[in-house]
């Protein structure tokens, strides 16, 4: 009567609840993925958003706009990478980080990085 008890209990526990369980977990670690993965998509639009306008629009623009909209992004980059520390790629986030601490002024000439704005628009979208 003992083993026909255990039997029944594994019996029913492998049939009925294991599998929702298992599938609970599974749930739970893809929905943690998922949500990463979007706010990794949202970081990188943000400082799409903030790029895009300004150096890839195709018209003349100011040293003050290019300047302010430089500041700006590197403030955004800076405080995504303290609030979700390792949510991008390693190798974008540090040629995008070392390109924003190079600065948007070198010895009072224009970085020649922000000449290419195609390619720091690759490097962002590689984040």
């Amino acid at each position: 009567m003992d083993t026909d008890f255990w039997k029944d209990f594994f019996d029913c526990f492998l049939n009925s609840w294991l599998p929702g369980i298992v599938t609970f977990a599974l749930g739970i670690l893809y929905s943690s993925i998922v949500e990463k993965r979007k706010l990794r998509q949202k970081l990188k639009n943000d400082l799409l958003e903030i790029f895009i306008p300004v150096f890839n629009s195709g018209n003349k623009i100011t040293f003050e706009i290019a300047e302010n909209t430089y500041k700006k992004m590197n403030g955004t980059f800076n405080t995504y990478q303290r609030i979700y520390p390792g949510i991008f790629k390693r190798e974008a986030e540090k040629r995008l980080s070392e390109l924003l601490t190079e600065g948007f002024i070198i010895k009072g000439n224009i970085n020649k990085k922000f000449f290419e704005p195609d390619d720091i628009e690759k490097l962002i979208k590689a984040l």
